[in-house]
């Protein structure tokens, strides 16, 4: 697996992220590490192209379900499902995504947002002339009024994404920060992430989960790093915040986890003992060992939580991507609507 897949791949634009190949993370990024959603997003949805055979069938049976949208659109989206491949206008899927990345009952200056930073992935996703997109996921269930407020955060960004230098960005999003987001360049490694600039997230605090934290043996605790930490040696009757060394960002999430000449990313550690984010402190207490942390997601983008703070105070759409994507510029492309 190549550095460019690994970024992706920790970028995913989910609000839950999935696991990572350990053994990449750890020999090429010191954070992830990423993420990060994205991101999911870097795309959380992203699948293979179904087999010919299959997808000729369903698709030609979803195509007749949006005869006006199919003529208007530039892109489509081909969702692999366990019933076959949807043919899918890239807007009316959009409408069916949304609701499952982002809190719908959020400002609805944050819900189109966080649309056009779904519409960046997956314009960014788009292969060949015929610009199609390869997703796979089953159909999320939606409420009546969770749908009609998605269809209004779609419909009034419609076409809308962000372009950094020309070309269209990476956009990864998450949940709540830590107090700030991170920069792209120092967690990714990397300097073709400079619109990920590093902001202040400064009511995130007040989130219901900013706050979280595990509890577990300590013996368990380093037998389940221990399998991830190769040639790991600990040192009995020493605490574990006296041994394990801890490099951090600007942002204050985790980059690696040191122990004697052994490491591994923060990322990667968030991962084993599954924690809301890589910004966590480590504390032996007797035969326990507790891990607090702080924010939700990998920290990187566009945070969800500050956004719709932001937005309740006044701030529109075009504010927040603009605060949270430095230099990016919003651009449309040319379907009608």
């Amino acid at each position: 697996m190549g550095k460019k897949e690994i970024i992706q791949n920790v970028l995913k634009n989910r609000r839950v992220v999935s696991k990572p190949d350990y053994r990449d993370f750890g020999a090429i990024l010191l954070f992830i590490l990423l993420v990060p959603y994205i991101v999911s997003f870097f795309f959380g949805n992203a699948g293979a192209k179904g087999g010919e055979g299959e997808e000729k069938d369903s698709v030609e049976a979803q195509s007749e379900m949006f005869p006006d949208d199919m003529k208007k659109t530039e892109y489509i989206v081909y969702n692999k499902t366990a019933a076959g491949t949807e043919k899918i206008p890239l807007e009316t899927y959009l409408v069916s995504w949304l609701p499952s990345t982002i809190d719908m009952g959020y400002e609805m200056e944050a819900l189109k947002a966080q649309a056009i930073v779904l519409r960046t992935e997956l314009m960014k996703m788009a292969q060949g002339e015929g610009k199609g997109i390869y997703v796979e996921g089953a159909a999320v269930k939606t409420g009546a009024q969770d749908y009609e407020r998605s269809k209004e955060a779609v419909g009034g960004t419609r076409g809308m994404f962000l372009k950094y230098e020309g070309e269209i960005i990476t956009a990864p999003y998450f949940a709540v920060s830590a107090g700030a987001t991170r920069n792209g360049n120092e967690a990714l490694g990397s300097e073709g992430y400079a619109y990920l600039k590093s902001v202040m997230c400064q009511r995130d605090f007040t989130a219901e989960d900013y706050a979280g934290g595990i509890r577990m043996g300590k013996h368990t605790f380093w037998k389940r790093l221990g399998e991830y930490m190769e040639g790991m040696e600990f040192e009995e009757g020493k605490k574990a915040q006296d041994q394990l060394i801890f490099s951090r960002d600007r942002a204050g999430y985790v980059t690696e986890v040191s122990l004697n000449g052994k490491s591994l990313s923060g990322e990667v550690f968030r991962e084993i003992f599954s924690l809301n984010s890589s910004c966590f402190e480590v504390e032996e207490r007797g035969e326990t060992i507790v891990i607090k942390t702080k924010g939700v997601g990998h920290g990187l983008g566009f945070c969800q939580y500050a956004a719709n703070e932001a937005a309740k105070r006044g701030s529109d759409y075009i504010d927040l991507l603009n605060y949270f994507f430095s230099d990016a510029v919003i651009e449309k492309n040319g379907e009608s609507g």
